[in-house]
């Protein structure tokens, strides 16, 4: 046996060799001690083993002696392994081999072994200071890129040193016979003869390669051991399971905590809630306008097979140091780089087709509105009277239903048709089946189908480092005409100038042609139904005349003023009035690095970005969108043809749109290492951020796309157009957009370490900008953090062989989050007035001179483990994030003069607290077979603490959530009535505020109330990676639960108010099949929730009835799911195959994309797109 002690020796045991000395004579002392000297020399030892660890050495003599061992545990992290082979022999001999090569000394005293450290002599010190040298050398990995942080220690010794940010390192005072080991997390160590330039060392990922050994911040590189944030990498070797088609699909399931591109829950009430994304260390703005016509930030652009790590930044600690747009979280994307070696070519390519799928099992089929339209029929009291005959023909006239079913029925009550040709007819119309939705499928529709192909080139010589890449997708969307092609070139070079200069240089350009289709025929312009024909009968297209969708008054003013055709055709409307998107955008940087000392170093970088957009619409003259636009400003003269004050011709629109910024950094980096065990990381710069953007909208009537010419219009008469023979239009004449954003900054962070076991951090930044007040008190406030962690496993106390890496990490600190559409001065939009001529200004937003960022507040504590010879990796972390002075709505000041029920200030406070929880283990290690399992879950609660606003009326909090957050509740909130089930004649019934059902709406905001969160509470995913031999097996499962959604995909009929009819009419369309399971007879509202149908003709019909239905909670739906998003199946040849055809490695690959959704219900899976076509991936990836 053996004895660990944290003294020399062992407390008890020492008191009892005193007492025992006390008690003996000298005599029997002196004849002990020659007896166990005796029995010392006389025990004989067999050992045979092959790089075993001391103490399992230890063990063995104990078990064959009965020895005991006693050392200090600590000074053993310095011992070597043991290669011994003995048969018999005397056991001092044996300690002597064992010992031999060990930094250790042994004496033997009684039936104990005393093992301690080797003391140095006198001599020896003195040889030493003329043997010692000053080694140098560099520590990368495998791939040839630094390694920052690893140990370099003296083999025996406790001087050891860390490496700085670009791997290299100094150790003063060596000798010259020791032996170097070189260490890293994740790493083998190896061990190396000192000497002066000692060059580059590679280290070998070791078994159960750790995902994440460094941490990119996009301002340094740290080793994962000494930060204290939160922190999640995605992998190299997890990107190469699925196809990389975007930055969302990349994330999405690999990062604790990122869901539907929220990172830790919604942290503002602006809907900025993206994260900022940075690439080799600049903040990518790629600023564009939303559907609203507000700036934006995009995803950067960048050929995806380029990426090498990416990285997402999640508290404060990781975050804070990028300011007031960190509070979303940043995600870090570090891309590809030349290394040293052969050069390296790599091609791939992926071909993916998504078979088109029009679900429609849940829609009402031919039949299910045939008989629906029976029952209008039956139910309509007007067809039961006498003047049945005259009803029946002014729903002709009117086109108050335009369908064929109740159109055939019309005639038959207005004596225009026999009832056997309406039996005819509508039999004929219900054996349809799902006719239309088959037309389009077959006319409109496509499989779509999406290529990709990438060639990239790397290579490096000791001064230079080239990395080159191109990449062409070839994208056909479902949508027969709609599709788009990209090409993207990166280059990156870096060059060592000098010893101490570096440069490092790189661009991307990017160029995009899109074809998008305006027209869609499952929304023609006009209603129809599963019976009804995108063809006719001989084959030519089908026409929808405007005679059946228009009244005949309306029909005799086109007639009579010489109007221009409404009739539709869709088939050939689908092919015209295509938009042409041409986008250019590039990124260019240039950074030197400046080395002072070897551990002081100073960068300079400028990036540069620019993007511009086309997009060119030409509305032919033949469709119908110009024919009624056209029509809608005509004006008629009496006994004559209208007057086009548009004139009929071609429509030319032009969007333009040109966005650049430039970000310029300066830095010094600071990494020094003293007294052998304090080792000190500091950054300090400056940042200047500039961004522009400028849009352009024109519209060119009457174009000739030969010529180029357009004819010039009477705007000033449009721009005021009262109205025309068809009601009018509002006239379309073109805008332009400016935004700028400014920003310059100060920022620090610093990092201690005390022998990589105790870690402290802090970082500030200072950030001022045009985005928000003047006042010196929002202008100067800092953004900071701090975080302190604990290497528990390198304690000398610990002594857990079974865990690898054990740490503990808490930080605390603010992030800032910034909206770019707000500004503190008042904004105004100005518009040719046509009435007195000049211009005109309307108030687009009121002087806000409180204005400023985001503030979010985040406390984070995290475990991090690393178990089993690296064969189980953990992380575990719990957050608390406070959003205060956050954009919300609040109430307006009617006396201010500016209009607004409502504006934006910082008024707003949300909190979100959650936990996170990653594993990934290896189920099964061997050398042909290798499971791997890794498990992602998160929690995120979210509620408002503070907001100063209330809904006005009832509907704005039901249609407006989150123009109007309630406190308590979660931001992302839906509100609604209470269900209180069908009544006796099977109307739909609501509690009001007093508890009572009634059948029209509470109107009073206290009767509406909350019914869950569309935001996921939960989130993780499964996922599983299986190699043998040359096979990899994986699939990605991604789950999310605790939201809800509102079914909008309802079992009941809309209706509309017809004013020439001068009521309500029902629209009868197809709707959710579960209508046949409506109420039909006393008593079935013990068995269903769907209402009764009610047309608009019976008396009994009520507009409200079908409103507190949809807003009614029984319609707010689970939308817990569990989606197998990737599925794949990859061979790679054998080297031997590949190497005849000069290739180094070729790879084949199968993927199965969103194969399939689990939903609570088949309504939850519909809205989810749960029934879509998976996609189906093949792919070829090839190395030379």
């Amino acid at each position: 046996m053996y004895k660990i002690c944290t003294q020399m020796l062992c407390a008890s045991q020492a008191q009892y060799k005193i007492w025992r000395v006390m008690k003996l004579t000298t005599l029997l002392l002196f004849a002990v001690i020659m007896q166990v000297s005796a029995g010392t020399y006389a025990q004989r030892v067999s050992l045979s083993f092959k790089e075993a660890k001391l103490l399992t050495i230890f063990d063995q003599i104990s078990d064959q002696t009965g020895y005991s061992f006693v050392v200090t545990n600590s000074i053993l992290k310095d011992a070597s392994t043991v290669t011994i082979n003995v048969k018999n022999a005397a056991l001092k001999e044996v300690l002597e081999q064992v010992f031999r090569n060990q930094p250790f000394e042994f004496t033997i005293n009684n039936n104990s072994v005393l093992v301690k450290r080797k003391e140095t002599s006198v001599i020896d010190k003195l040889i030493g200071q003329f043997t010692a040298i000053d080694v140098k050398g560099k520590v990368v990995d495998e791939k040839g890129l630094p390694l920052p942080g690893a140990t370099v220690k003296v083999k025996g010794g406790s001087r050891q040193v860390l490496t700085n940010t670009e791997g290299n390192f100094t150790l003063n005072s060596v000798d010259e016979n020791a032996v170097l080991v070189i260490s890293f997390l994740g790493y083998k160590n190896k061990e190396v003869n000192a000497a002066k330039d000692l060059g580059t060392i590679s280290l070998e990922v070791s078994a159960g390669e750790l995902n994440e050994v460094t941490i990119s911040t996009g301002y340094q590189t740290l080793p994962k051991e000494r930060v204290t944030g939160s922190f999640s990498s995605v992998s190299a070797k997890s990107l190469e399971q699925q196809r990389l088609s975007n930055m969302g699909s990349l994330l999405e399931g690999r990062i604790a905590g990122y869901n539907n591109g929220l990172i830790r829950g919604t942290t503002s009430m602006t809907q900025k809630l993206y994260p900022l994304y940075v690439v080799d260390g600049f903040p990518i703005d790629n600023i564009n306008l939303n559907s609203t016509e507000n700036a934006t930030n995009g995803i950067p652009g960048l050929n995806l097979e380029d990426i090498e790590s990416i990285t997402v930044l999640k508290d404060a600690a990781a975050a804070s140091i990028y300011g007031a747009r960190a509070a979303n979280g940043v995600v870090v994307i570090v891309t590809k780089k030349g290394k040293k070696g052969r050069p390296q070519i790599a091609a791939s390519s992926t071909w993916t087709v998504s078979p088109y799928r029009m679900y429609n099992d849940n829609f009402t089929n031919a039949a299910d509105v045939v008989d629906l339209e029976r029952e209008w029929a039956a139910n309509n009291p007007n067809l039961k009277t006498a003047n049945a005959a005259t009803y029946a023909a002014n729903l002709l006239q009117n086109i108050a239903y335009p369908s064929q079913g109740i159109n055939s029925i019309l005639r038959y009550y207005a004596g225009q048709t026999t009832q056997s040709a309406m039996e005819t007819k509508l039999n004929e119309l219900a054996s349809a089946g799902y006719q239309y939705y088959d037309d389009v499928a077959k006319y409109s529709k496509r499989n779509p189908f999406y290529q990709q192909y990438n060639l990239n080139v790397g290579t490096a010589t000791e001064t230079n480092a080239l990395y080159a890449s191109v990449t062409y997708r070839n994208n056909k969307a479902e949508d027969k005409y709609a599709g788009d092609e990209t090409i993207g070139f990166n280059l990156n070079n870096s060059t060592q100038i000098s010893k101490w200069l570096n440069m490092q240089i790189g661009t991307y350009l990017s160029y995009n042609e899109e074809t998008r289709q305006s027209y869609n025929t499952l929304s023609p312009g006009y209603a129809y139904m599963p019976y009804d024909r995108l063809i006719n009968p001989d084959g030519s297209h089908f026409t929808s005349l405007a005679a059946s969708r228009i009244s005949a008054n309306n029909m005799t003013v086109i007639q009579n003023n010489g109007l221009y055709s409404m009739d539709i055709t869709p088939l050939d409307e689908q092919s015209m009035n295509l938009g042409k998107q041409k986008n250019m955008s590039g990124r260019s940087f240039i950074m030197l690095k400046a080395k002072i000392d070897d551990w002081i170093s100073y960068n300079a970088s400028f990036q540069y970005e620019y993007a511009t957009g086309r997009l060119n619409r030409l509305y032919d003259k033949n469709t119908y969108y110009v024919r009624s636009y056209v029509n809608s400003f005509a004006t008629g003269n009496p006994g004559t043809t209208a007057t086009f004050n548009v004139p009929y011709g071609n429509i030319n629109y032009n969007q333009t749109r040109f966005n650049n910024s430039y970000n310029f950094r300066q830095q010094l980096n600071i990494d020094k290492t003293f007294a052998e065990k304090h080792n000190l990381t500091a950054i300090a710069g400056t940042e200047l951020r500039n961004s522009k953007l400028n849009t352009d909208v024109k519209y060119l009537y009457g174009y000739d796309p030969q010529t180029l010419t357009n004819i010039l219009l009477n705007e000033k008469l449009l721009g005021s157009f009262g109205g025309g023979l068809f009601g009018g239009n509002s006239f379309n004449s073109g805008s332009r957009t400016e935004d700028i954003n400014r920003f310059i900054s100060l920022y620090a962070n610093l990092s201690y370490a005390y022998d990589s076991k105790y870690l402290l951090t802090g970082s500030v930044r200072w950030d001022r900008s045009n985005l928000w007040g003047t006042s010196s008190k929002y202008q100067n406030t800092p953004i900071w953090s701090f975080g302190a962690g604990w290497n528990i496993y390198k304690e000398s106390f610990f002594d857990a062989a079974w865990v690898d890496v054990l740490k503990l990490r808490v930080s605390h600190g603010i992030a800032g989050n910034v909206d770019p559409s707000n500004a503190p001065f008042m904004t105004v939009n100005y518009y040719p007035n046509n009435n007195v001529g000049g211009v005109y200004g309307t108030i687009g937003s009121r002087p806000n001179p409180l204005l400023s960022w985001e503030k979010t507040t985040t406390t984070n504590a995290g475990l991090d483990f690393t178990l089993f010879n690296n064969r189980l990796t953990g992380t575990l972390d719990y957050y608390y994030k406070q959003g205060k002075d956050l954009l919300a709505n609040t109430m307006g000041v009617p006396t201010e003069g500016f209009g607004y029920s409502t504006y934006a200030i910082n008024n707003g406070q949300m909190s979100n607290k959650g936990i996170e929880v990653s594993l990934s283990g290896d189920v099964v290690r061997s050398n042909d077979l290798t499971w791997n399992l890794g498990l992602q879950y998160a929690n995120n609660k979210n509620k408002v603490t503070y907001v100063n606003v209330e809904a006005p009326v009832y509907f704005l909090q039901l249609d407006y959530p989150q123009a109007y957050p309630q406190i308590g509740n979660p931001y992302t909130a839906i509100y609604s009535y209470r269900w209180a089930g069908l009544s006796s004649t099977g109307l739909p019934q609501v509690y009001n505020d007093r508890g009572e059902k009634v059948l029209a709406s509470p109107a009073n905001l206290q009767s509406v109330h909350y019914a869950g969160t569309t935001v996921p509470v939960y989130s993780g995913s499964l996922n599983n990676m299986l190699e043998y031999k040359n096979f990899t097996f994986s699939f990605l499962l991604t789950f999310e639960g605790g939201h809800k959604m509102r079914n909008t995909f309802l079992p009941v009929l809309g209706s509309a108010y017809n004013g020439a009819l001068g009521g309500w009419v029902t629209q009868i369309s197809a709707v959710n099949k579960d209508i046949v399971n409506r109420w039909k007879n006393p008593g079935d509202e013990a068995w269903t929730n769907i209402p009764r149908l009610v047309f608009g003709e019976d008396p009994a019909y009520n507009s409200q009835s079908m409103d507190i239905y949809r807003n009614a909670d029984i319609n707010v739906i689970d939308a817990s799911n569990l989606r197998l998003r990737n599925i794949s199946l990859a061979y790679k040849l054998p080297q031997a195959i590949a190497k005849k055809a000069a290739m180094s490695n070729v790879r084949f690959q199968f993927n199965v994309e969103n194969a399939f959704t689990i939903a609570k219900s088949k309504e939850a899976k519909y809205l989810l797109n749960g029934y879509r076509s998976p996609n189906y991936v093949w792919g070829v990836y090839v190395n030379f």
